[in-house]
Parts: C-alpha cells; sequence; structure tokens
C-alpha cells in the first residue's frame, strides 16, 4: 500500500508538472496544430449500409459519452446522410447532438450529402450533394456549411471551384493527394483555381500514405492518433511555414468509424500545453482553423509578393482504376442522372401546361438515392459484392419509379396535343435534334425537334442509304472497312477527303492487359500493366445488319470463357461510327480497352468533365505529364490539330489513356479484391467515333449529349387537344451554352434552369419562353437570387462567361 509520503510526493510532483513543467517550460513555440476530434465513416466499403449506421450509432453514442467527461473535448462529422440514419433510428441521440451543436461543441461540416467521389459524378450531381447536403445542416442544425471536407476521395475535378465558390462553400480540405504515386503536390495551402477561373482556398491535412512495412507514427492521417510523433510528423510536414503557423490533425480511429477515445483525450490534455521543441496541439473548430489559415495566407503573401496558387484539376497519381471498376455501377449512374434529368424536365412542362402536380418528394427521395450511391468507396466500384447487390436493387427500384414519372408525365403530354396523327417525338436536351427513332422495330427519321419539346412527325419508315458488305460500311459522309479480324483498317471521311485512321494500324481493337496492380486491387492501375498485352482478334461470327435508315456488322468474338458481341452502325446521314456492346465476361485480373489509333497530329487531347473540359498531354515530357497515364473523362474525349480531329463518344464509361495520337476507352478491370466476382456479367454500352472539321466545338457537345440522352417516341393517332403539335418549353440562341436543368424551384413554385458555357468562350445567351414568364433572376447554385434580368417578348439575354455555370431562376 502506499504510504502518505509517497502520496504527498507525487502530489508535489503533479503540482510541479503544473506550475513548473507545463506552465513554466512548455508552451514556448508559436507553432500550433489545430485539432478535432473525427471519426470518418465510409458509407459503404468493406461493410454494408446496414452495419454503417450500427458503426455511425457506436461512433456517435461514445462522443457524446465522452464529451461529459472532457468539456475541452470538441468533435468534427460531416455527412448528412450519417446523420438522417441517426435520426431515422435512434431519435434520442440525435437529441443530444443536435443539442451538442447548439452547445458549440459538436461541428457539422462538409457541404456535401456524403463524401462523394469527384471523378465521375455530373455536374448536376455536383449541385444537387451540395444542395441536399447544406440543405440539411441548415434546415436540422442552424448552420451553413462553409467547408468542403472530402480527406479521402480519390482525385478532384476542375469544375469544383466555381461549384463551390456558387455555392456558399469558402473552403476545401483533403488530405488524399498526399498519396500521390510519382510527384509531391507543392503546397498545403493554396488558392486553387478551375476550368472558369474561379478560385476555392483550398487546405490539406498534411498526411501520407503509410508505405509497406513502415511502422513510424509520423504519418498523421485524418484517423490519426494524438502522440508527441504524431504531433511534431504534422508540423514538420506542412509546407506553407513562411506563410502560416497553424496546421490540422483530426484525431480519432476512422474508416469503420470509433471515433477518439479516452486515451486520446488524455494525450491531448497534455500535448495541448505545448511540449518543449513541439508545436502546441490545440483543439478547435475546422472552420475557425481555416478562417485563422486563410488570414495567416493572405497576410503573408501580400508581404511575401507571392501566391501559391494551383490551376486546374487535382489529379490523383493513384487509383485509377476506380474509373472503371464495377461497370455496371457507374452505368446505372449515368442512366440514373439522365433519367432524373427527363423527369425533371416532363414535370415541369406538364405542370405549367397542363396544371400537373410536380412529384418533389418523390423526385427528391430518387435523388438521394443517387447521392448515396456516388460515395467514394460505391461507385468507384471498391467495395465488396454485397455492397452492389444492395445498389442493384436501389437503382431498379429507381429505374421504375422515376420512369414511371417520365412516362406518365409524357402520355398526359401526348393526349393534350392537337394533332391528325403520327410519331410523337421527344427531346430532353437544349438542342434541336434530327435522328433515327425506333417504334415496334421499325426505325424512323426524325428532324428538327426542339429543344426541350417535342414534335409529330409522319409516321413513315427511313429509307436504307448505307451500303453495307462482311467487310465495310459506306454512307454518303463515311466509309468504313475491316481488316480479316474485323478490326477497322479504314475509316475514310469523304466530305474531307481523308483518311481517320493512321496508316498501318487498326482502329477499335480490343485490347487485353494482364492487371496485377502492386496493391489496392480494384483501386488501381499500375503503369507496368502495359508490358502484357493481348488482342482481342478471335471472330467466332459475322452478320450484316439492315434496317430502315441503317446498316451495320455484328461481330461476335470469344475468348476463354468469354464473348464479346459488337454490332458496328452507320447511320444514313449521320457521321457517327456507332459500336454497340454486349460481353458476357468471367475473367478475372484483365484490363479491357478499345484503341483508336487517329492520323491527327496534337501533343494533347481534351475530355469533357462536369460542365466543361480540360487538357491533358499524350505525351511523358514531365513525371507530371507521364503520371496521367489512365484519365477520367465523361461523355467525351477529343483530339484534334487545326481544323480537324476525331472524338470519342461514350453512354457509360469513364476511363481513358492517350498514346500519342491513339485514344483509347477502357471498358473493364476485372478485380478480385475486395469483391471476387467484379464486372463478371453482362454488360451493354455503347461508345462512338465522330470525325468532325475543327475542333470538339463543332459537333462533339451535341452528338455526345444526344447519345446519352436519346429521343423519346411513341405513336400517337388524330386527336384534339389543347397543345400544339410542335413545342419547346425553352429554346436557348447561343452556339455554345447547354442548357442542362430544368427542374422546379426547392422553395416555390418558380421553375429552375441550370446550364453552362461548353466551348471555353465568352458568349451571349438568349433564352426564348414558351410560356409567360413573370421574372427571371439569377441565382447561386443553392437557388438563391442574385440580381434581376429584363424579360422582353418573352425572352431573357445574358453574357455567360468561359466555362461559366448560370443558374435562373423563372417566376411563371
Amino acid at each position: 500500500m502506499p504510504s502518505p509520503q509517497f502520496d504527498a510526493s507525487v502530489d508535489k510532483a503533479l503540482e510541479w508538472l503544473d506550475k513548473e513543467f507545463y506552465k513554466g517550460i512548455c508552451g514556448k513555440s508559436e507553432a500550433i496544430v489545430s485539432c478535432i476530434g473525427h471519426t470518418h465513416i465510409d458509407v459503404a466499403w468493406l461493410w454494408i449500409l446496414e452495419q454503417t449506421k450500427e458503426k455511425t450509432q457506436r461512433s456517435f453514442a461514445t462522443v457524446t459519452s465522452l464529451m461529459k467527461q472532457y468539456p475541452e473535448y470538441l468533435f468534427m462529422a460531416s455527412q448528412p446522410q450519417l446523420y438522417q440514419f441517426i435520426k431515422e433510428q435512434v431519435p434520442q441521440l440525435y437529441e443530444k447532438i443536435k443539442k451538442l451543436v447548439a452547445e458549440g461543441r459538436w461541428e457539422v461540416e462538409g457541404a456535401m450529402w456524403l463524401e462523394a467521389d469527384c471523378n465521375l459524378i455530373s455536374g448536376e450531381s455536383f449541385v444537387r450533394q451540395i444542395l441536399h447536403g447544406k440543405r440539411f445542416m441548415k434546415e436540422e442544425f442552424g448552420v451553413d456549411s462553409r467547408v468542403l471536407w472530402l480527406p479521402d476521395v480519390f482525385g478532384y475535378s476542375a469544375a469544383m471551384p466555381q461549384i463551390l465558390k456558387k455555392s456558399g462553400v469558402d473552403y476545401f480540405v483533403t488530405s488524399k493527394i498526399s498519396w500521390n504515386e510519382y510527384n509531391k503536390f507543392p503546397y498545403d495551402s493554396f488558392l486553387w483555381e478551375g476550368i472558369d477561373g474561379s478560385q476555392v482556398f483550398t487546405h490539406y491535412i498534411t498526411s501520407r500514405e503509410k508505405k509497406p512495412g513502415e511502422t513510424s507514427d509520423t504519418n498523421c492521417t485524418y484517423n490519426a492518433y494524438p502522440r508527441p510523433a504524431q504531433i511534431i510528423g504534422c508540423w514538420n510536414r506542412y509546407q506553407q511555414k513562411e506563410y502560416n503557423n497553424e496546421t490540422l490533425l483530426t484525431f480519432g480511429f476512422g474508416d469503420g468509424g470509433g471515433g477518439p477515445t479516452k486515451d486520446m483525450l488524455e494525450q491531448m490534455r497534455r500535448l495541448s500545453y505545448g511540449l518543449p521543441g513541439f508545436p502546441k496541439a490545440k483543439i478547435q473548430k475546422v472552420g475557425t482553423h481555416l478562417d485563422n489559415v486563410r488570414r495567416n495566407f493572405q497576410k503573408s503573401a501580400e508581404k511575401l509578393k507571392r501566391h501559391p496558387k494551383w490551376v486546374g484539376e487535382l489529379y490523383l497519381e493513384y487509383h485509377r482504376g476506380t474509373y472503371t471498376s464495377i461497370a455496371k455501377n457507374k452505368r446505372n449512374n449515368r442512366r440514373s442522372e439522365t433519367l432524373l434529368a427527363k423527369a425533371e424536365t416532363l414535370s415541369a412542362i406538364d405542370r405549367i401546361l397542363l396544371g400537373g402536380a410536380y412529384p418533389q418528394e418523390a423526385i427528391n427521395r430518387n435523388w438521394r438515392v443517387v447521392l448515396l450511391n456516388q460515395f467514394h468507396d460505391i461507385i468507384p466500384g471498391s467495395s465488396i459484392f454485397e455492397v452492389y447487390e444492395e445498389s442493384d436493387r436501389q437503382y431498379a427500384k429507381l429505374f421504375d419509379e422515376v420512369g414511371t414519372i417520365a412516362e406518365d408525365k409524357l402520355s398526359a403530354i401526348a393526349s393534350a396535343i392537337d394533332t391528325d396523327g403520327g410519331l410523337l417525338v421527344y427531346n430532353s436536351t437544349s438542342f434541336e435534334a434530327d435522328g433515327l427513332v425506333s417504334v415496334d422495330g421499325k426505325q424512323y427519321r426524325a428532324e428538327g425537334i426542339p429543344a426541350f419539346g417535342w414534335k409529330v412527325i409522319p409516321a413513315v419508315p427511313a429509307s436504307l442509304k448505307v451500303k453495307a458488305t462482311e467487310k465495310s460500311l459506306e454512307n454518303d459522309h463515311l466509309r468504313v472497312e475491316f481488316d480479316d479480324h474485323y478490326n477497322i483498317s479504314s475509316l475514310y471521311d469523304k466530305d474531307n477527303g481523308r483518311e481517320v485512321i493512321l496508316s498501318g494500324e487498326s482502329a477499335n481493337r480490343i485490347e487485353l492487359f494482364e492487371d496485377f496492380p502492386r496493391a489496392y486491387d480494384a483501386w488501381e492501375i499500375t503503369a507496368y500493366y502495359k508490358q502484357k498485352k493481348t488482342y482481342l482478334d478471335q471472330v467466332s461470327g459475322v452478320k450484316v445488319l439492315t434496317e430502315d435508315g441503317r446498316a451495320g456488322l455484328e461481330i461476335t468474338r470469344t475468348f476463354d470463357k468469354s464473348t464479346f458481341t459488337q454490332k458496328i452502325w452507320l447511320e444514313n446521314d449521320s457521321r457517327r461510327v456507332d459500336f454497340e456492346t454486349t460481353v458476357d465476361w468471367h475473367q478475372e485480373h484483365i484490363l479491357v480497352k478499345a484503341a483508336f489509333p487517329f492520323d491527327i497530329h496534337a501533343s494533347k487531347a481534351t475530355y469533357e468533365i462536369q460542365f466543361g473540359n480540360v487538357e491533358r498531354p499524350t505525351h511523358e515530357n514531365t513525371s507530371w505529364d507521364a503520371a496521367r497515364f489512365e484519365v477520367v473523362a465523361h461523355k467525351w474525349a477529343d483530339i484534334s490539330e487545326c481544323g480537324y480531329g476525331v472524338s470519342l463518344l461514350n453512354d457509360c464509361k469513364y476511363g481513358h489513356s492517350a498514346e500519342g495520337s491513339t485514344l483509347k476507352l477502357t471498358l473493364l478491370k476485372c478485380a478480385t479484391s475486395p469483391n471476387p466476382h467484379a464486372d463478371k456479367g453482362i454488360h451493354h454500352f455503347t461508345y462512338s467515333v465522330l470525325p468532325h472539321t475543327g475542333d470538339y466545338r463543332t459537333a462533339t457537345v451535341k452528338e455526345a449529349t444526344l447519345m446519352n440522352k436519346p429521343l423519346s417516341v411513341r405513336m400517337i393517332g388524330a386527336q384534339k387537344g389543347s397543345l400544339p403539335a410542335q413545342y419547346s418549353l425553352v429554346t436557348p440562341k447561343s452556339g455554345s451554352f447547354v442548357l442542362e436543368t430544368i427542374k422546379k424551384a426547392e422553395d416555390s413554385d418558380s421553375l429552375i434552369l441550370r446550364g453552362y458555357e461548353a466551348h471555353d468562350a465568352r458568349t451571349p445567351v438568349t433564352l426564348e419562353f414558351g410560356f409567360p414568364v413573370k421574372a427571371v433572376s439569377l441565382c447561386d447554385l443553392m437557388e438563391n437570387e442574385l440580381s434581376d434580368l429584363e424579360v422582353k417578348d418573352n425572352k431573357v439575354s445574358f453574357m455567360a462567361k468561359n466555362f461559366e455555370i448560370v443558374t435562373l431562376k423563372v417566376k411563371v
């Protein structure tokens, strides 16, 4: 048993530690490591959603319990989706959290509905992530979220600064770029400039990946354990010390949740004094920390006459396989995004013209299904098999419900049209559209279908003008020839007298690469994959196909246990070659690409991203160029020289590569970890080749949009009605402004219109309305009115800047 003398000596030692050490010797450093309790919870990964709900309950309950014992403890958690789980399942805990938020001890930040992937989701999905996220935080907690918190996301689109700026988000925080494979990112605090020139203040959690076999405790990730080595490591790695004396550490077990422990909080009590030779570890909110850092940064930048800035995408030199893994999930995402857009527009038309009810609750509920499945371990394809079983069920339900909304609204419109009968063709894009439509196996040529509107056309099947043999396809514009393996040996542009395929090469050659990345199987493509390549040249069947208005070849290829079937179509009046593909795939660890060596001289290629595009090199001059051997694009990629080029379009793919003048589309990546069944089964997708004059601005944006949002058609009989046989809800008058979204406003009966300038050019825009308009206001992305526009003759005009996103609120 301790003696009274021992107890007295302990008291004396503690008194000395308090007065002489902690309050005397410690705290001399001006450096500060801002610390806040945190738990990174992956909404799905190696576990399903139901387990995530349990992880969130346990983690948040632990936080509320420890806050009773440690009054200095501050905690931060992002992702409204997680709070929604708690609200639904544990209302008592949710009320405790709301109380702690009101007391200023629990920080709710993050801006997005959840920590979504930023490469694969559409521009409108980005907006909805922030719209739903910020609205939840404001309505539930009275907090206007100002920080986009994405510590563990796999690269960041150059469209993001503008989206954040126009959403009232002041800061962006991540950690992941420190994982770069080849190049060390030069900044931890900097201004990030997007494709339109918008800037957002960006701050990195100064972490890096723990390398295999490494035991050091100084990695300081967003799941940190606050020990002295972590504190000094966090400060030592911070690069902008000449601008700022504060850096950030979040502590607590994460990925699978858990959060801070009692031991961590005890460590923090001692570290907060600032041990000799160490920075002070100061518990404070993320928002407060970022305000301090930006203030320090701006003062120092003025004094130093230097302003650290990064222009363009934040490309992660890692996890490049996430553009392709679990192809079905990416297809479901693209289909959901376009179907919801169609349902919203048709619902708006029905409401304005016929007084129908706008199904806002159903649409928003289904949008949240899409947002959920855009989590950064679901849509990238890096979760276990069971996650995708659930995702498939959710998407199937969405397609049924949202598809029914769209069909019901189109039926309501169809029944009210005054017509002598024919084919009702509906166009859900902002372009006047031409193309083939199909009814009961017959093809019809539709021309001049108005933007966001319809036209009744005669039900006269299209004639066939395409010449087809077993080795060639030809229309008035293009001639396609095939070699003995039924790869394309020639694509001749008759309009321009030009061969498109590089001499001696063949195009649409399916390349197979052995794919064993050094780590992170489903996530990764390692550069050495190129060293073992074979070709899918085995042809087991060829058929000539003819239909009204188009002809093609059906080519079946076999490989081991798998079958690869393509219908290669050429339409009468098209400058596009379509590759309608069905794959029954049962392989593992094979990366599949379609290669197109074009006879184009260019050192860069252009790739569509959200609300615009970016250029990337086709060479490996520098380590930064070489690192981008696999890149992301949305509906199209293009390679052009002065006056001529070729675009590669797709309806659900994202992974691309460019090697000199060869563009490649990545079709499949069949990993086995963490999902041993990844990409096995039936796949449906279409990609297209589009030769053109000029560059992508000539036709690419329109063709890619129409490929992803095809015309809708139905037979209609003679009838009387209140609606005309041809109609456009909104007609954009501009060569480069793309109107993407028409929906009801969240908080009023007004209409929201959102589009963007697509050519990197300042352009005057006029929108002509097909209904009476009372007033039009410019808005931010959160639908807050900024200024009024003049409405004249039921039209409104404005200037759109380079790649600018424009949102209008229309009062009807």
